[in-house]
């Protein structure tokens, strides 16, 4: 497939990953809603998060090997599918735990999506293009996001949580039906003929491939961790009502796509060891400013600045992480995005121990410092030419 043909699948595979990252974050906003309609409690409604996290992750050592096999966009239009029909059918479910199952389908579907289409990039761009393609891309996931914490309580209020769900499954479809157009995005270098297939363990035991690794796990923790806790810690800071604080948070997300549109121009300034540590620079010192008392304009700079840090740290680490290998990109990259999901999970429980005791500012104080030192420790990695 010749290059031309291999991007012409992208803004199909951008539109499905904008249109999953809304769905991720739709049911958090309106779970008393959905509680009360299915008749089950919140706690038990906020299981779907789980249960959508989980198989988002555990489905990453699946999609990785296959995409290899019969390319990129052949997988995600499959499991596009998938999702569509698993988002209809979360609308229909009258049971909460039907619906907790439904909506493990659906986050097991969606896990193909976001980090096959970085494998396709990886395929499609050499190293500075596709650094510039992977900004975007975290730009367009985040307006997904913001978009989702904005228009997800809005729709629940005016109409029902269950047309949300059904929006999702109409809108991701257009964009699925239209990619059976496309070459299935086979991977760039295929496998010399007689090689051995590489295996998970191969990367493992590679020093550079668990840097990086190791460095998304500890970056996820840290910055997606924290902010589990920062609407909760902004309402009791400056007495606002969860609206006002959600805003507020949404600023973050504002950051993250400007962070990530301006990454083709910040490149020409600086290069990717110092864009290293100007993310983790940025993130530690916003999470470090908002621990004194002081009033919330600062909070809402410091929310932009996490959001723009985080652009330009996570874009250099996904950069290494399709540079892990050229030939087995799907299933190398795959490992990447499982350590994206665990580090989330592993950094809200950890965290979460000491908000409860209510050490918000030292479990604050422990991302700002661990960001800089990410940043740093990143900036010094020695960048590897791909085998």
């Amino acid at each position: 497939m010749e290059p031309n043909d291999r991007t012409r699948s992208i803004p199909l595979l951008f539109t499905l990953a904008f249109v999953i990252a809304v769905d991720a974050k739709l049911i958090a906003p309106v779970l008393p809603s959905i509680a009360a309609s299915l008749g089950g409690t919140v706690g038990q409604v906020g299981l779907a998060m789980t249960t959508f996290s989980s198989a988002f992750a555990g489905g990453q050592l699946i999609y990785g090997p296959l995409s290899d096999r019969y390319g990129r966009v052949a997988v995600v239009r499959l499991a596009g599918l998938g999702f569509v029909a698993s988002a209809v059918l979360a609308a229909a479910t009258h049971a909460t735990w039907s619906f907790i199952a439904v909506r493990l389908l659906a986050g097991a579907f969606a896990g193909a999506v976001g980090p096959l289409t970085l494998a396709h990039i990886g395929d499609s761009y050499p190293p500075g293009p596709r650094q510039v393609m992977l900004g975007r891309f975290n730009a367009v996931i985040s307006a997904g996001f913001a978009f989702s914490a904005t228009v997800g309580g809005t729709v629940a209020q005016l109409v029902s949580w269950r047309y949300m769900l059904i929006g999702a499954g109409v809108f991701g479809l257009v964009p699925v039906l239209l990619m059976f157009a496309h070459p299935s995005g086979r991977p760039a270098q295929p496998a010399a003929a007689g090689a051995a297939p590489a295996r998970y363990r191969d990367f493992l035991a590679d020093p550079w491939a668990r840097l990086v690794y190791l460095s998304v796990l500890v970056e996820t923790a840290l910055l997606w961790g924290g902010v589990t806790y920062l609407v909760a810690f902004a309402i009791g800071r400056f007495a606002l009502d969860q609206l006002e604080a959600a805003l507020l948070i949404a600023v973050f997300g504002a950051g993250t796509v400007g962070g990530g549109l301006a990454v083709k121009r910040i490149m020409t300034a600086l290069s990717s060891p110092a864009l290293a540590v100007c993310g983790g620079a940025l993130m530690g010192g916003a999470y470090l400013a908002i621990l004194p008392h002081l009033p919330w304009p600062i909070f809402a700079v410091a929310m932009l600045a996490l959001g723009i840090g985080y652009a330009f740290l996570h874009t250099v680490l996904q950069l290494r992480g399709t540079e892990i290998s050229a030939t087995a990109r799907g299933k190398a990259f795959s490992l990447f995005a499982m350590c994206h999901w665990l580090g989330i999970a592993v950094g809200a429980a950890a965290l979460g121990v000491l908000v409860d005791r209510g050490r918000v500012e030292l479990a604050f104080a422990i991302c700002g410092i661990g960001l800089v030192a990410l940043g740093i420790a990143c900036a010094r990695h020695k960048r590897r030419v791909l085998r």
